[in-house]
């Protein structure tokens, strides 16, 4: 619990500093519909975003969700922290490569993937991995999401030109530890990006016949 109230504080400090000043803003929607918006800040290691949605389908999902990965030599530390429908908190620390600890509240939260010695080598957290993303210029290199539950593959499949745009189509899948979506547990989701002068401007996941869109503001 005390590594959860440090990391809590830890994410307060960084989210209402000068970091978010230059924040990338991003709407969200669940095919035509608006759900809510995404605002991100950072470069590699050290990086946050706050993910409010306020119209989802019967408000199931309703609620915010605060990531910030913050780096010190070798080492890098992650919050998770979900508020409103969901109440969840995940810390997790890395040295190097490697995953050292994970601490979840609450605990019935935890999955198999939640032990630290469990998880692979060379794992990004959520932070890194939309940083990666929002500033590759272009079609991303392979990359391995770790949220403290479950470890995701993210790959280019395919890559197109539109004009000034350049299009990737990606996949997304969930190779240890549980889908997403209770009761559905979905493992396998389609993704594409979309590049316009080497910036970010739109993303989109699909999956259990449901496409959520990301487009930059």
């Amino acid at each position: 619990m005390r590594r959860i109230l440090l990391a809590l504080a830890a994410l307060s400090a960084f989210m209402t500093g000068p970091a978010w000043a230059e924040a990338q803003n991003y709407m969200v929607a669940l095919g035509g519909r608006p759900l809510g918006t995404l605002q991100f800040n950072g470069q590699s290691r050290n990086a946050a975003f706050l993910l409010s949605l306020n119209n989802a389908p019967f408000g199931i999902k309703n609620g915010t969700f605060n990531a910030v990965t913050q780096s010190a030599g070798g080492d890098v530390s992650y919050l998770g922290s979900n508020r409103g429908s969901e109440t969840r908190d995940i810390a997790i620390a890395r040295t190097a490569d490697r995953v050292t600890s994970v601490t979840i509240t609450p605990s019935s939260e935890m999955t198999a993937m939640s032990n630290a010695k469990a998880v692979p080598a060379g794992v990004l957290f959520p932070p890194e991995v939309f940083a990666a993303l929002a500033k590759s210029g272009g079609c991303p290199s392979p990359l391995a999401l770790y949220d403290g539950r479950r470890v995701v593959q993210i790959a280019t499949q395919a890559t197109s030109q539109e004009g000034a745009s350049v299009l990737c189509e990606m996949s997304y899948r969930v190779v240890m530890g549980p889908g997403y979506v209770s009761p559905f547990y979905l493992k396998s989701f389609g993704m594409e990006l979309v590049y316009t002068a080497g910036e970010l401007a739109k993303a989109s996941l699909s999956g259990g016949g449901f496409k959520v869109h990301l487009t930059r503001q």
